[in-house]
C-alpha cells in the first residue's frame, strides 16, 4: 500500500471486453498479414516460372512438410471482422472503449453524509452535548429552510405576493361595497340564507339546498363546476347577516326611545324659566 496503490474493483484488464476485442483484432490482423504474405509469394512464383510451373510451390511444400495445428481461439472470433480506421476499431482510450467504463484506479473516494457539518448533531437533535463548551461545532437548534424548500413554498403560493394596495387602509365605504357584492339570497330557493355554505367556486347557497342539489348533480348549480362535495361555512355571509341584524336592532332601540319624555323635559325647563321670570 502507498501512493501508487490501485483500486481494482472492475473486471481484470486481461479479461474485460476491451482486452477481448483487442485480442480478436490482433488475431484477425495476423491472419490478414499471413494471407497477404502467401499471396505475395504465389505472385512471385507465377512471375518467375510462368504457366509452365508444374512443380508444387514453396507454400504447398511447407504445408505438406508441417501441418499447423488447429487451436480453439474463443467464441468471440467466430464471425468477427477486422475494424480499421473507425472509432470502434481504434478503441483503446478511456473515451472509446468496448464494454462499460472502468472506474478510476488512482483516486480514493470518500463519501460523507451530513446535513450540516458545521453544527453539532447531538446538540441539534437532543439539546445536550458531552463535550460541552469545548465542542468545536456550533450549538444551534434553530431550523432553517433550504433553497429548494423556499422555491417549493413560492411555487405552491404559500408566500404572499405583494400587491399595490396591500398596505392601504380600507375605509368603511369600501368595506360596505365589498359586502354589497355578496349575494342577498340563495340562488336555488330565492329566499334568505339559512345556514349558508360556500363552494370551491365561491358560490353561496343554503346548506339544505346545496345538499339536495348535490344528490341530483355533482356540479355547482350556478357555474356547473365540480364541487366534489365540499361545502364550507360561509363566514362572510354570516358576518353580513350579523351586521344587518345588529343594525336592525339598533334602529328598533332608537325607535323605542320615546320622544314624549323629551318633550316633557323641555316643558319642565320651560316652566322653570317662566317661574323665574315671574319671581323677578
Amino acid at each position: 500500500m502507498g501512493a501508487t496503490a490501485r483500486t481494482e474493483i472492475d473486471t481484470d484488464h486481461t479479461m474485460d471486453a476491451q482486452s477481448q476485442f483487442e485480442r480478436v483484432q490482433k488475431i484477425l490482423k495476423n491472419k490478414r498479414l499471413e494471407m497477404e504474405k502467401n499471396l505475395a509469394i504465389e505472385e512471385e512464383e507465377r512471375k518467375k516460372y510462368g504457366e509452365r510451373a508444374k512443380r508444387p510451390s514453396r507454400l504447398q511444400e511447407a504445408g505438406t512438410s508441417k501441418e499447423q495445428p488447429k487451436i480453439y481461439q474463443g467464441l468471440a472470433l467466430y464471425g468477427a471482422k477486422e475494424k480499421e480506421d473507425t472509432v470502434k476499431g481504434n478503441a483503446s482510450s478511456g473515451l472509446n472503449r468496448m464494454g462499460p467504463i472502468r472506474a478510476t484506479q488512482y483516486m480514493r473516494v470518500s463519501v460523507r453524509w451530513d446535513y450540516a457539518p458545521d453544527i453539532c448533531k447531538d446538540y441539534k437533535e437532543t439539546g445536550y452535548c458531552t463535550f460541552g463548551d469545548s465542542c468545536k461545532f456550533m450549538h444551534d437548534r434553530t431550523d432553517y429552510k433550504h433553497g429548494w424548500e423556499i422555491e417549493r413554498d413560492w411555487e405552491e403560493g404559500k408566500l404572499k405576493e405583494s400587491k399595490d394596495d396591500e398596505f392601504l387602509v380600507s375605509s368603511e365605504a369600501e368595506s360596505d361595497t365589498e359586502q354589497d357584492k355578496l349575494p342577498h339570497s340563495c340562488y336555488i330557493c330565492r329566499e334568505n340564507f339559512k345556514q349558508p355554505v360556500v363552494t370551491k367556486c365561491k358560490h353561496y347557497f343554503c346548506e339544505v339546498c346545496a345538499l339536495q342539489h348535490y344528490q341530483k348533480s355533482k356540479k355547482c348549480a350556478l357555474c356547473g363546476e365540480k364541487t366534489d362535495g365540499v361545502f364550507n361555512v360561509a363566514r362572510d355571509i354570516l358576518a353580513k347577516i350579523k351586521t344587518r341584524n345588529e343594525a336592525k336592532l339598533k334602529e328598533e332601540i332608537d325607535e323605542d326611545s320615546s320622544p314624549e319624555q323629551m318633550e316633557v323635559k323641555t316643558l319642565e325647563f320651560a316652566e322653570e324659566g317662566e317661574c323665574e321670570g315671574t319671581n323677578d
